[in-house]
């Protein structure tokens, strides 16, 4: 019996042996281990000078033709992240929630490379002449080929990353959830300046001619000179900024969770008006025009950034456009328009919005907004026009 169970012990070590370099050398190749998700063709479209651009909707990243009205191709990325996508010349660059980075033909849908970068990536890839540059939440910068996905270099920061980053020049300004924010130079590959906040930041700061604006958890905004980190003013809003802010040419718009909005004068700080609505929690219900906000409250309407005054309901604006196209048609002899006819114009042109974004809304061609609302619609808004100009039910 002894010499039985010794024979079944050097039987077990062998096999264990033999075995164990396979699952060790497979901690090298952690990659295999995720799904391998092919990309989805929808729809074909070659069109040159079509308007194209992507959206995330349950889990995956959609192409959409604006100019066909449907969407082109899909990939499943895992989950609906926040700002995993970064458009430029026709590619899109993406990441799923395994931390691969993709690029992808936004028309056609064809996938030039694939990347791992080994950690969870935080806001959106930035597009830095021929290379991507994208932040993972342990502190690193990855400088990475455009061309291949090849890492190139990698700088190590000061601690977590929140927020994501953003690009001003040869600078990527890296804020720092412990309260730093870091110029470092990718040209020189060196820090430029650092400035302490003293607190949390938790969003990611807005560069705007020549001025970096940001909020953190000590109930305090900044407004810096990007080149170097100098403080131009500070002021003390009593609230906690967790909300993304707006940046107009004179203002600066704050908004919390509590339905307070609360507008600064962009060259001293200093606060022009607060406006509150009840029952509203600000979260992904707004966003910039050209010197015009937009917000869900949850009637989708206007307003002005100087004095925070409504501009327009759209639920008004439409219905009245509406009724004006009805009496031009009449009073130019047009042929009378029929009931089922004016059903279809107030579905599919001149309809109101219901629904909040679930994600932020994006911009294209400096002229788009678009967003997937909680009902599945993905609406298109013009902003030159101010009208909304799609209302696509996703399936």
């Amino acid at each position: 019996m002894k010499s039985h169970a010794t024979a079944c012990a050097v039987i077990t070590l062998i096999c264990l042996l033999l075995i164990f370099p396979l699952a060790h050398a497979q901690d090298f190749s952690t990659t295999e281990l995720f799904p391998d998700y092919e990309i989805e063709s929808l729809h074909r479209r070659d069109e040159p000078g079509d308007i194209v651009f992507p959206f995330i909707y349950k889990g995956s990243l959609y192409s959409f033709s604006l100019g066909f009205r449907n969407p082109l191709w899909k990939i499943f990325i895992g989950g609906d992240l926040l700002s995993p996508y970064t458009v430029g010349e026709e590619m899109v660059y993406l990441y799923d929630i395994y931390n691969r980075v993709y690029a992808i033909d936004l028309q056609r849908g064809k996938l030039f490379w694939r990347s791992s970068l080994g950690n969870r990536i935080k806001g959106s890839i930035v597009i830095y002449k021929g290379f991507l540059v994208a932040s993972t939440i342990d502190g690193a910068i990855h400088i990475m080929d455009r061309r291949n996905g090849e890492r190139l270099f990698t700088y190590r920061g000061r601690g977590e990353i929140n927020a994501g980053i953003t690009l001003f020049e040869d600078m990527v300004i890296v804020p720092y959830r412990n309260g730093d924010i870091v110029a470092y130079n990718l040209s020189q590959r060196r820090e430029d300046w650092v400035f302490n906040a003293g607190s949390l930041i938790s969003i990611l700061p807005v560069i705007r001619d020549g001025e970096i604006y940001f909020g953190s958890w000590d109930d305090t905004f900044y407004a810096l000179d990007v080149r170097t980190g100098k403080t131009l003013w500070s002021s003390y809003v009593g609230n906690t900024i967790t909300r993304n802010f707006l940046v107009f040419e004179r203002e600066i718009v704050l908004f919390f969770s509590d339905g307070e909005m609360v507008c600064l004068h962009r060259n001293k700080g200093e606060i022009k008006w607060v406006k509150y609505f009840k029952d509203v929690e600000f979260n992904y219900n707004y966003f910039a025009g050209p010197e015009t906000m937009y917000v869900f409250v949850p009637d989708f309407i206007a307003l002005e950034p100087s004095s925070g005054s409504m501009l327009f309901d759209y639920r008004e604006r439409s219905f009245t456009l509406y009724k004006n196209m009805l009496f031009d048609n009449m009073v130019e002899g047009e042929r009378p328009i029929p009931d089922q006819e004016r059903v279809r114009l107030l579905n599919e042109q001149y309809f109101s919005v219901s629904g909040f974004p679930y994600l932020p809304p994006d911009i294209v061609d400096e002229r788009y907004a678009y967003f997937i609302t909680d009902e599945n619609i993905l609406y298109v808004y013009d902003l030159q026009q101010d009208f909304f100009v799609l209302k696509y039910h996703l399936p």
